[in-house]
């Protein structure tokens, strides 16, 4: 068999730092809900381990040694949720990609939609919806107004899930090691004219367990400062 005869139709990237309870139970979704997909074809789970110092990673290589779907790569220390998400993206061989958490706020069932929607597109986006706090509210509008003032985008439709071809993302020069490199990802198909649609919002759920790992001070200051890098980026023409 010849490798673009192997090569999945789908990759499911799913980066994850000390999710130790929550990384098996995801996985198991996901591989639960393709089965009922027969039309989704071959497949494959990226699991990135960044670096975690709970039993992650133990948990990944075990479900990799019981799948033959997950394969599993592990950064030494935690490198950054943009960083794991890039080394999953440039290990994925799937004709069209995604990701999703570990904490399982998000389900498989939203990128299955919009991989169903896809068609010839490039890039397919949805929204998010979700309840948070005041205080996470705040933040979150104002990381969207900083984004529109340094980037000129408003950033809203890259908080969602979204499903891009394979060979598309694999061919973006990635720079950022925090969350923005999803909006990397849109910024890059608006600039370089690549089909884009925006489905639906998804419904984001309560994570599994433990707490959320991006609303400490020092990932909010790194991500003005990445936004500030890609800003000069883009005026460079990069």
């Amino acid at each position: 068999m010849t490798e673009a005869a192997a090569a999945p139709n789908f990759t499911v990237v799913v980066p994850a730092f000390n999710e130790g309870a929550n990384v098996e139970p995801v996985v198991r979704e996901i591989v639960a809900a393709i089965a009922e997909q027969p039309w989704v074809g071959p497949y494959e789970i990226v699991l990135v381990d960044d670096g975690s110092r709970d039993s992650t990673g133990a948990v990944m290589d075990r479900l990799a040694g019981e799948l033959p779907q997950v394969r599993v790569f592990h950064h030494p220390v935690n490198r950054g949720f943009g960083a794991a998400l890039k080394t999953g993206f440039s290990n994925s061989r799937g004709a069209a990609v995604t990701f999703i958490s570990a904490d399982g706020e998000m389900g498989i069932d939203h990128p299955l939609r919009l991989l169903k929607e896809m068609g010839d597109r490039d890039l397919m986006l949805s929204g998010r919806s979700r309840t948070v706090t005041a205080g996470r509210e705040f933040l979150t509008h104002g990381v969207n107004w900083i984004s529109r003032i340094l980037l000129g985008f408003w950033p809203e439709q890259s908080y969602g899930t979204w499903v891009i071809k394979g060979d598309v993302l694999r061919g973006i020069p990635l720079h950022s090691d925090s969350g923005l490199v999803n909006l990397e990802i849109i910024l890059y198909c608006r600039e370089h004219g690549k089909a884009m649609a925006l489905s639906g919002v998804t419904q984001a759920r309560p994570r599994l367990s433990g707490e959320s790992k991006v609303t400490n001070l020092r990932t909010i200051l790194n991500i003005f400062w990445e936004m500030w890098r890609l800003r000069w980026r883009i005026k460079r023409g990069q």
